[in-house]
């Protein structure tokens, strides 16, 4: 017999208890033996009994046919909680009524061994969860001056891996486990040690998602794909209700379910769901946020979904009675935080199997507000930054894993860091600070590393009542830490003097532009009370911010306007002059999809400006034009020839982001030439995203072709073998081809026919084929450069400076404006923080400052061996750890044999780049850094 089974130990121990208290005899009446569910106490054919109240009959409640029972204080107890389903095996004994007979002279025995089992009891069940091994060390992890890291707990044997953390009423940390349940950990009163661990609830799986509000406890368990309520309802301090609140649809592929609970200054319950997450049932029809849409003009048939889904922000009572969608157009953002004015940020992930592709998104700080549409959709279909019908990413950092987020507010930190937000990156081991700087309706923002450690898979973070910072380790079955960061520096109120002091001439300014930003959301949040709600007055009070410059207003200005009657407004939105209030509108009429609108819609369009248009603006016009094919229909022939007459001169453009866009129109309309000119931007980029971009809408056109151009055109194909990416870079280049040969003639074909064998070629993994390397020039040293730099200031090549970037290798890793990779830190403004020699000395010298964020980890093995990398993987026995970035190669460290990790005094940049440059290619790319890749500044001239 067993005692207990898939964490039911309250049967377990009536069991128990039963026998150590000398039970004489147990009278069965109505019993029967039924076939048990897996992972349940129902049986086949009999629904459980209700999960939201104490399971069997009440003390007070008997029946009929049976005389009242005296059982002894421990077994009245225990019988009054335990549903009358005892489990042996995979069999369940369900009875009507049990007679017990007891020797009384044990009952104390009883009480003694209910008291024993109170105490054992949370070790049954919990073999096979992890622990039992070392949290990573506090003397790996780095820290600002001033602040100092505690251990506070290594997780035992069977106490799991620990993923989310809240603080209850009386200061107590409950930990949501990786497998299943939750725990409870009781600090000393110098909050140095965890004085005793509690299993408080053992069956809800994958709690990803836990917070303490409104005297309960809410768990989101994802793999339990629902939310829960958990109530001590007679305050003997254990949790006797637990609630199913919400069930979601939750259709897992990569573990993208419900995540985090969050508490919003509404009092209001806050939760994060990842993509795989269908709407709630239920949920309002009138939400800030509803239908989203692929909107994809020439869609990838490879990317088809039963139904769209995307990452989104909902919010409920505490009661979960009403459930409204905030915001969505996520990946799988963990957790979310609201700052002192009540703005809501979100930390979404990026899809890493995407690096090197054009649609590649990286890890992201948003700013979440009323109907955002923040532009995730699966496959290769995910939105640029710019679509005007989305809004952009607040802070890019790079490749990593997103986990807690935490204002600084309630910490007894320093000014600078009460002012910041702290972010967790569970891939990297690190906890980012982020300033956030007021920006119009929204914000910008700037990062740094806050602290950081070797395998410090950061799961969680928050603060706790004593100010200080606590976060956990763990997921993935890995082990787990909790720890305790404190600042111990300077008087904090020492601090805030000399913060106010050096802010001199700028606090004015700054004071300025906080004012101007306040305003601005201030517009903004009156705007958003008419993204639920038909009110003819929206109109007149949203329409002068159709002209906003900021994008934020213009956003929700068009979205409060789009809620109401078309009828009040098609016929201003059509005549509206000014240009970019007259694109905000036609974009809300596009998206209503309604065909009668169409060609008075493009006739509008076509009287914009377009060659004066700013990038911004031109873009935006760009969009309305898809959403009107997309969700109008296809034109009639007058409105394709009338839109090609405005479209077509414009390509190519000067921009790269405009040139993606006239090419998917372009394509779409038939535009004559369109094949060749994107031919010559294949040839002539020095991305390989732009190559993969232009070539994925090429190879699906069947007309327009010569000779020169398919020969062109299949030469960049067999290049591409040569680049390096993600897992699904080669699965998007092996699509591309598939695409390009189907629309081949039987003679093109014979023509391509050597290039195509070559194609064939198997090539297993993503880089197979290196390309050839450029020759080298000169070893080039830092005093031969610095002596020429004078020249790099007037009369430099822009086109050969773009070259040679290229060259160099350093668009794989580096962005420029709009062309290359984002993976390493963005070039587009470094000349205007950086003089042309800090520019040269962090070229050719590029480990003599090293950026925090960007630093690689050193790990010292058992064997002596060392390896320097950044990890890109960990599970509960391993890491990953890539230590070629321009080659994506990687080593696999097994975590018991690492004796030390310590940050490396190597950059992640190689050294030797400007090997292959001559000199005056070197000038040029010193000018086309400072100069930000403006082809219009002074330094060409």
């Amino acid at each position: 017999m067993r005692l207990c089974r898939g964490g039911n130990q309250q049967t377990g121990l009536v069991w128990f208890t039963m026998l150590l208290a000398g039970m004489t005899s147990i009278r069965v009446h109505s019993a029967r033996l039924v076939p048990r569910l897996p992972n349940s106490n129902a049986c086949v054919g009999e629904p459980p009994p209700p999960i939201d109240r104490p399971q069997g009959r009440p003390k007070s409640q008997t029946r009929d046919d049976e005389p009242p029972q005296n059982f002894p204080p421990p077994f009245d107890l225990l019988l009054n909680r335990t549903a009358n389903h005892f489990p042996t095996g995979n069999i369940l004994l369900t009875t009507r009524s049990l007679d017990f007979h007891f020797d009384p002279r044990l009952a104390a025995v009883a009480r003694w061994g209910l008291l024993l089992c109170c105490i054992v009891s949370p070790l049954y069940g919990d073999d096979d969860l992890p622990g039992g091994g070392q949290a990573t060390p506090v003397d790996s992890i780095s820290l600002p001056a001033g602040f100092h890291a505690q251990l506070l707990r290594s997780a035992k044997k069977g106490e799991g891996s620990w993923i989310s953390m809240t603080f209850d009423d009386r200061g107590r940390i409950i930990l949501g486990r990786d497998k299943r349940g939750v725990v409870r950990l009781s600090l000393s009163d110098d909050r140095g040690r965890v004085d005793r661990l509690e299993v408080i609830e053992n069956t809800l799986r994958h709690c990803r998602g836990i917070l303490w509000a409104h005297d309960s406890l809410y768990v989101c368990a994802t793999d339990a794909s629902g939310l829960y309520r958990l109530r001590d309802t007679n305050g003997d301090d254990q949790f006797d209700s637990t609630q199913e609140i919400k069930a979601f649809d939750y259709q897992s592929r990569y573990g993208h379910g419900p995540n985090q609970i969050v508490l919003g200054p509404d009092d209001m319950l806050y939760m994060v769901n990842g993509n795989d997450v269908a709407f709630p049932d239920g949920f309002a029809v009138d939400s800030p946020y509803r239908d989203p849409q692929d909107d994809h003009l020439l869609p990838e048939s490879r990317d088809a979904v039963q139904d769209i889904r995307v990452g989104h922000i909902v919010k409920t009572d505490p009661d979960g009675k009403n459930w409204e969608i905030i915001a969505g157009g996520f990946r799988n953002q963990f957790d979310m935080a609201f700052n002192d004015d009540g703005e809501m940020f979100t930390y979404d992930a990026d899809m890493e199997w995407d690096v090197g592709l054009p649609w590649y998104r990286p890890t992201r700080l948003n700013h979440v507000v009323s109907g955002g549409e923040y532009g995730w959709r699966w496959g290769t279909g995910k939105w640029p930054d710019y679509f005007a019908d989305s809004l952009p990413t607040t802070l890019d950092t790079g490749l990593g894993s997103p986990t807690g987020l935490e204002f600084g507010t309630r910490s007894h930190f320093p000014p600078a860091y009460r002012e910041s937000l702290f972010m967790g990156d569970w891939q990297h081991g690190r906890i980012f600070q982020v300033q956030l700087t007021p920006r119009g309706a929204s914000y910008d923002g700037e990062y740094k590393v806050f602290l950081e450690g070797g395998a410090l898979n950061v799961c969680d973070l928050t603060f706790g009542p004593d100010g200080a910072m606590y976060f956990i380790t763990g997921g993935r079955g890995s082990q787990s830490g909790l720890y305790r960061v404190s600042y111990d520096g300077s008087d904090v109120a020492e601090t805030a003097v000399v913060a106010e002091k050096s802010l001199g001439a700028d606090q004015a300014a700054q004071a300025d532009q906080a004012q101007q930003s306040a305003a601005a959301r201030e517009v903004r949040h009156q705007l958003e009370q008419w993204h639920r709600i038909r009110d003819a007055n929206a109109i007149d009070v949203a329409w002068p911010y159709l002209n906003s410059e900021d994008r934020g207003l213009r956003f929700a200005a068009r979205l409060a306007i789009e809620r109401q009657d078309p009828a009040l407004w098609r016929e201003r939105a059509l005549s509206e002059s000014r240009p970019t209030a007259s694109i905000a509108a036609m974009l809300a009429l596009a998206r209503l999809g309604r065909a009668e609108d169409q060609s008075e819609l493009l006739a509008a369009l076509g009287r914009l400006p377009l060659p004066e248009l700013g990038r911004e603006h031109l873009l935006d016009a760009l969009r309305v034009w898809q959403l009107s094919f997309i969700r109008q229909g296809h034109p009639t022939e007058a409105d394709r020839t009338q839109s090609l007459a405005s479209l077509d001169p414009l390509y190519p453009h000067t921009s790269n982001y405009v040139n993606r866009e006239l090419c998917r129109l372009l394509i779409y309309l038939q535009a004559p030439d369109v094949v060749p000119r994107t031919v010559e931007l294949i040839r002539t980029a020095i991305s390989q995203e732009d190559v993969i971009f232009y070539s994925q809408r090429l190879a699906r056109v069947s007309e327009g072709w010569t000779t020169e151009t398919r020969e062109s055109f299949f030469d960049s194909l067999l290049a591409a073998r040569s680049y390096q990416g993600g897992k699904l870079l080669s699965d998007s280049l092996q699509h591309i081809q598939e695409d390009a040969i189907a629309t081949l003639t039987a003679a093109e074909q014979k023509h391509l026919k050597p290039r195509l064998d070559m194609l064939a070629m198997a090539v297993t993994e993503p880089g197979g084929q290196q390309s050839p390397a450029a020759p080298l020039v000169k070893e080039w040293t830092w005093e031969t450069l610095e002596a020429e730099l004078p020249k790099a200031r007037r009369g430099r090549s822009w086109e050969q400076g773009r070259a040679a970037l290229a060259k160099a290798q350093c668009m794989k890793c580096h962005r420029i404006n709009e062309q290359g990779n984002s993976t390493g830190p963005d070039l587009t403004h470094v000349g205007r923080r950086f003089d042309q020699r800090a520019l040269l000395e962090s070229i050719v010298q590029p480990s003599k400052v090293i950026d925090e964020k960007y630093r690689l980890s050193t790990y010292l093995l058992d064997s002596g061996v060392l390896v320097t990398g950044r990890p890109i993987g960990v599970s509960s026995n391993a890491i990953t750890v890539q230590t070629d970035s321009l080659r994506a190669g990687t080593v696999v460290l097994n975590r018991a044999e690492i004796e030390q990790t310590s940050p490396a005094g190597l950059s992640p940049m190689p050294t030797g780049l400007m090997n292959v440059l001559t000199l005056d290619e070197i000038l040029d790319v010193l000018a086309y850094l400072k100069s930000g890749g403006d082809p219009q500044a002074a330094v060409y001239e």
